[in-house]
């Protein structure tokens, strides 16, 4: 059997990503901020030889322009189209036929997503049927698998503040058994970009060298509003 499988599932950047930091950003400022979270996404996953890693994108048709960023040991695969949850169910499901397992599927906006989570979810995923990472929006920002277990991705409204209430509901219905990592905060809205901007000025996160991207992009932002 193929080794654990590590997606990130991405957009591709671009000046109309991250719409909802349009009142804090212009247009090239938040493509800059999301090359930034992809690049420093990497880094992490690059660290951890204990999965075969994927960048699983979309729009499938521009996959191209990831070329700058991928290494030599990860593979671009498109993602599906639909909703959140077919993408996700979709990612997932490629991975298992590859025959890896278990499969960690996470985002590019959590900065604060430590790798040394990525390793304990492995550690979880011996005990648990899956391992979420909460969200303080009510989300999640981590999904571990250790089958494919396609029925938590089912009849949630992604996006909303009870996508891990209700995937948890689902969980228990099933009887499918569950970890939780610890909570941490998706960069999504301008409160969360305020707060991170906040704590990296107190040092209260150290985003260094694992975040240099955004870190650096911190700084640019805190000089041009200086």
């Amino acid at each position: 059997m193929a080794k654990p499988a590590l997606a990130i599932m991405s957009r591709i950047p671009s000046a109309e990503g991250k719409s909802r930091l349009s009142g804090v950003l212009t247009p090239a400022q938040r493509e800059a901020l999301q090359w930034a979270f992809l690049e420093d996404t990497l880094d992490k996953v690059r660290r951890l030889t204990e999965f075969k890693s994927y960048i699983a994108a979309t729009p499938a048709g521009e996959i191209n322009k990831l070329a700058k960023v991928v290494g030599p040991d990860e593979e671009v695969i498109p993602q599906p189209e639909g909703s959140l949850g077919q993408r996700m169910l979709g990612v997932a499901g490629q991975l298992f036929v590859r025959g890896h397992s278990p499969v960690v599927l996470i985002g590019t906006d959590t900065p604060a997503l430590p790798p040394s989570f990525l390793i304990k979810t492995l550690y979880l995923l011996d005990q648990s049927d899956l391992v979420f990472g909460p969200a303080f929006d009510g989300g999640y920002y981590l999904v571990g698998m250790r089958y494919f277990e396609g029925r938590v991705f089912d009849d949630i409204d992604w996006g909303t503040e009870s996508v891990l209430e209700k995937t948890l509901t689902i969980c228990d219905k099933y009887n499918v058994t569950y970890s939780l990592l610890d909570r941490l905060s998706d960069v999504d809205r301008p409160d969360d970009l305020l707060a991170m901007t906040e704590q990296f000025e107190r040092q209260q996160i150290d985003f260094m060298p694992i975040n240099k991207r955004t870190s650096q992009f911190l700084k640019f932002i805190r000089r041009a509003k200086a």
